[in-house]
């Protein structure tokens, strides 16, 4: 994935939580409504595949946002408090803001859950839906189309599948928003409520030439 496909979260998540049900269902309406077509149909399951996929990427981001805000943001706002702000400088807080972003990133699936799951202000329910996550999006990296092969070579098959990868895009979105609200007492601590926060993170990616879409 590329890193501008990585980096799109915040409201972009809540975008395609609105407009992804309705454009599901009307591309449903609209293959009942046409003659069937073998090789479109196997091309709906490809596009299905690839938007699971995609959303497990929109949780892999969250989990940098995540990682931003308890650990660096917070790290900042104490040493700031500590010494009344007389150490900060703008110019280096920008510089390290940009490097850590970029080194989460930079990091696997795997690796940012890992990192996420040792922070305390998390509940052991998310973190076990974080792993359950990476469990069912390496079956989909790794696994998916060998252990479906019996499915994929017929119609009611692949309708199970599409209906299957729907539910896994739907549980990665779901996962990343239930982060999202977790986080909100430090986002809270840090002054930073929704609509600052969502500021914030569009002129750090506005900086690196990355569309960020707010709802």
């Amino acid at each position: 994935m590329s890193a501008s496909s990585r980096q799109l979260t915040g409201g972009f998540q809540a975008y395609m939580v609105e407009q992804l049900p309705f454009a599901k269902l009307q591309r449903y309406k609209d293959r009942t409504q046409m003659a069937y077509d073998d090789g479109e149909h196997v091309k709906e399951v490809f596009a299905y595949f690839g938007l699971a996929y995609y959303e497990a990427g929109v949780l892999e981001a969250g989990l940098a946002i995540a990682l931003m805000q308890i650990s660096f943001l917070s790290h900042v706002r104490d040493q700031y408090l500590a010494d009344g702000g007389k150490s900060f400088d703008r110019t280096q807080y920008e510089a390290e803001f940009d490097r850590f972003m970029e080194s989460q990133h930079a990091q696997t699936l795997g690796n940012l859950i890992k990192r996420v799951s040792a922070m305390p202000e998390l509940s052991d329910y998310i973190k076990e839906r974080l792993r359950d996550a990476k469990r069912r999006r390496d079956f989909l990296s790794h696994h998916y189309f060998r252990e479906r092969a019996v499915e994929f070579s017929n119609r009611t098959g692949r309708d199970k599948m599409i209906a299957e990868l729907h539910n896994d895009g739907d549980i990665f979105l779901e996962i990343e928003r239930d982060l999202y609200v977790e986080l909100a007492p430090i986002r809270e601590k840090l002054g930073m409520d929704g609509e600052k926060f969502q500021k914030y993170l569009a002129q750090f990616y506005a900086a690196h030439g990355v569309e960020y879409l707010t709802d």
